[in-house]
């Protein structure tokens, strides 16, 4: 399980984390939800171990990263909302830097995601969707247990979001656990729990409980 607890995090006198805590256990999506500017960018820098946080607790499988750093990229796969690409390099190039400078490629990732037919492309010449999923299918180069995806599929056409989202469950159903921030409904509708940000704080909501007229209502989510 990742478990976050008392997550405190200030950028000058603008605290944007105030206590937050968070769960997830593998086979899950936890969707992080709230206005922007809420924190949940800032939670998911500070879990995958980009951004030191004031204060934390922060604990991946039974191991304490306040004792061991690297347990960071030991666990976590992380997708930040700008796609970080070699934009002159070709899709293989991507695919081999992110896999630890090896020379092999996982056939079976590059099936995946559809990405056979584009291995000698330049990433310059990708729209926009194919490098979001070449972002991810990078990330995934490395097996973490655990992804951590910012804003996913955010100005993405409807293929794109089903194919991600179809990615995202196929990912769980073999164990991983997902966190991701999102103001996507559909995201948010194949989420397990999700996690609520306001006033610095979490609030957790299980899906059975999950209540889309009440997040509407307190939150902006992107309209379906």
């Amino acid at each position: 399980m990742v478990k976050a607890e008392d997550l405190y995090k200030s950028y000058g006198k603008n605290e944007v984390l105030k206590g937050a805590s968070l769960e997830a256990s593998p086979g899950t999506i936890t969707a992080l939800v709230g206005r922007n500017g809420c924190g949940k960018s800032t939670m998911l820098q500070i879990l995958a171990g980009t951004l030191k946080a004031d204060k934390s607790s922060i604990v991946f499988f039974g191991n304490d990263t306040s004792k061991d750093k690297s347990y960071f990229s030991k666990y976590i796969g992380y997708v930040p909302q700008d796609d970080p690409l070699f934009e002159e390099l070709s899709v293989s190039d991507n695919l081999k830097f992110w896999a630890a400078g090896s020379k092999s490629i996982d056939k079976s990732i590059v099936d995946r995601f559809e990405l056979k037919d584009l291995l000698k492309t330049r990433v310059s010449d990708l729209s926009g969707g194919m490098k979001r999923r070449l972002t991810i299918a990078c990330t995934l180069q490395r097996t973490p247990p655990v992804l951590l995806l910012d804003e996913p599929t955010s100005s993405l056409d409807l293929y794109y979001q089903e194919s991600i989202s179809n990615i995202m469950k196929d990912f769980v159903s073999h164990g991983g656990t997902i966190i991701m921030s999102t103001h996507n409904e559909r995201e948010i509708m194949i989420s397990d729990v999700v996690y609520l940000f306001e006033n610095g704080k979490t609030t957790r909501i299980s899906k059975e409980d999950l209540d889309m007229n009440d997040i509407r209502k307190s939150f902006l989510i992107q309209d379906k």
